[in-house]
């Protein structure tokens, strides 16, 4: 029994096979869903053979001199009606033309079979033909200028008009040379009638901005996808019930003008350039030496971040300046891109007094007047009080010019007075000799004794200092402070208060502190730590240390990576997926 089944089937397989091998393409037949058809927009070309053919049986590109070739689908059925086996595939092409005319469609040709050729009839956008309800898709889009200066940016709508529920589909941004193009806000749906057929319109907004001067052409933006079709007639219905779609938007020209010639400084064109500032603390009187800090922010409108002018500001010497850190941002605000750079920094008074710092100003050209325009601050001013820190000189030479010594011939008389002078003189020189060295050898003993001792209190002093109730916040205040006055001793304390109060942990060397901020032996935090512990410590202690400014730049970058590592990131997901 079971040998006569597996002969069954074998004779089956071997039918089935004869069969398949008798097969041939005997006929092809090409057809469009609709005709005449409008520029810009899309239409479907069906080509279907009556067997089992290869992907490669039909090649789309043999159109694109005459239209744009979208996406290719392909279908197959297989059938047997009546002990009779029938194989059919389909193609499915979405065809654009960009202009209109009369184009033709050629025979598709395979196995002696042949297609015959379509003419197709395509009709201007704003043509009476083209004003039929029937559109299943089409493109539309504005600029809100055509004529720029350079690095002026374009902004560029885009309108997606769908009668039909969309599947999936990729919408291709504009295309335009010598300049950036990016998406700029969230797409936007909303519905609208259009020639008495109501619509589901999908808008996105691009920002163009041209990089060279000149005439260009912006390629409009194209959409490719799929949408699903109501009442669809074909034997291939069973597989799918969608409907491919394309459709372009038409080419815009714009101009872009060159930088004026009489321009100076940074270009920078915008619709509205702000700048500000605020002092942090704020308040009637300050001390030599205390850090104030100060904020910056620029603001331009319809500009890039990477487009932001750099900001210099120069300030008397009666301050100094310590950058602390600079940030830049986007946002989307009412469809309009806007672009803002914040900096912040430290100004720590050197003198007493009033002390007036001149605004900042950041020259940009607007774009709605065409005119020249200047961002500015107000001054700053601020009272000071305490002792001004003493700056170090550089040595000068007490040797009088040869030339200023003038030679005098003294008489006799006068030879004899200065001759009891120099006696009397001699006398008092050997007698302040004779007290400096008294005052120098008590001096060094005295120098002796307060080593020995300061060796023996310093791990107390150490413990006391990080043992006093101050905020973390105070502490590194107070570093900051001794780093500006460079004072040594006062920013090893700081420092070592600042480190308790942050871990939590007990530091009484700079080492301790090093190995809580989580850096290697080669860092800069070292290499500035250690100098500071020469300073301290080192035979040549009168020696004045400068390396406050760098100390504290090393410390605070350190802590920032080290809090940076720490903290958890999420990558932003894309904002608009699109299924290709």
């Amino acid at each position: 029994m079971v040998s006569r089944w597996y002969h069954l089937c074998i004779t089956l397989v071997l039918v089935f096979v004869s069969i398949s091998a008798d097969a041939a393409v005997t006929k092809i037949t090409s057809t469009v869903d609709k005709n005449p058809v409008i520029a810009k927009e899309s239409f479907v070309l069906t080509v279907t053979f009556n067997d089992d053919v290869p992907n490669s049986a039909f090649q789309p590109d043999i159109l694109l001199n005459n239209f744009v070739v979208g996406r290719t689908s392909v279908s197959r059925q297989t059938s047997i009606v009546n002990g009779d086996l029938k194989k059919l595939t389909q193609f499915t092409t979405v065809l654009v033309a960009k202009d209109p005319g009369d184009y033709q469609i050629p025979s598709i040709s395979l196995d002696g079979a042949s297609s015959d050729p379509i003419t197709m009839t395509v009709v201007e956008p704003g043509s009476d033909a083209a004003k039929r309800s029937d559109k299943v898709a089409f493109v539309d889009v504005s600029l809100d200028t055509s004529k720029v200066f350079l690095q002026q940016p374009i902004h560029y709508i885009v309108r997606l008009y769908l009668a039909a529920d969309l599947n999936k589909g990729n919408l291709v941004p504009p295309q335009m040379d010598n300049a950036d193009i990016r998406q700029i806000g969230k797409d936007e749906e909303f519905s609208e009638m259009n020639h008495g057929r109501r619509y589901r319109v999908y808008q996105r907004t691009y920002q163009i901005t041209p990089n060279q001067s000149g005439s260009f052409e912006i390629e409009g933006a194209r959409f490719d996808g799929e949408v699903y079709a109501s009442g669809q007639r074909s034997i291939f219905s069973s597989f799918s019930n969608t409907q491919p779609v394309s459709a372009i938007a038409e080419t815009k020209t714009v101009e872009v003008k060159p930088i004026p010639q009489n321009w100076t400084g940074h270009w920078l064109p915008s619709d509205l350039v702000t700048i500000s500032q605020t002092v942090n603390p704020k308040q009637d009187e300050y001390k030599v030496g205390d850090p104030i800090s100060v904020s910056l922010m620029l603001t331009a409108v319809g500009v890039k971040p990477e487009q932001l002018p750099d900001i210099s500001y120069d300030y008397p010497n009666s301050v100094r300046i310590y950058p602390d850190k600079e940030n830049t941002d986007q946002f989307v605000r009412n469809g309009i891109n806007i672009a803002q750079k914040t900096i912040e920094y430290a100004i720590v008074p050197q003198k007493p007094g009033e002390i007036t710092l001149p605004g900042i100003e950041v020259p940009w050209f607007n774009t709605k007047t065409q005119q020249r325009a200047i961002a500015t601050t107000d001054d700053l001013t601020f009272n000071v009080a305490g002792s001004p820190i003493v700056q170090p000189k550089p040595a000068q030479s007490t040797q009088q010019p040869a030339e200023t010594v003038q030679e005098n011939t003294p008489t006799r008389s006068q030879e004899a007075s200065q001759a009891t002078t120099d006696d009397h003189w001699n006398y008092w020189v050997w007698v302040v000799v004779a007290l400096i060295i008294a005052l120098v050898v008590s001096v060094g003993i005295n120098i002796m004794l307060y080593k020995r001792r300061n060796k023996a209190s310093h791990l107390q002093q150490a413990q006391d200092t990080v043992i006093q109730p101050i905020t973390k916040n105070e502490a590194w205040r107070q570093f900051q402070q001794a780093c500006a006055s460079s004072q040594p001793q006062r920013a090893e304390q700081a420092l070592k208060r600042w480190a308790h109060q942050r871990y939590g942990q007990r530091v009484t060397t700079l080492s301790d502190v090093a190995r809580l901020l989580d850096v290697t032996t080669e860092s800069h935090v070292v290499s500035e730590l250690n100098q500071l512990q020469a300073a301290l410590y080192s035979a040549q202690q009168s020696k004045q240390w400068s390396r406050g400014k760098q100390l504290y730049q090393a410390v605070r970058t350190a802590q920032q990576q080290q809090a940076s590592t720490k903290s958890n990131t999420s990558p932003l997901p894309p904002m608009y997926p699109m299924d290709s």
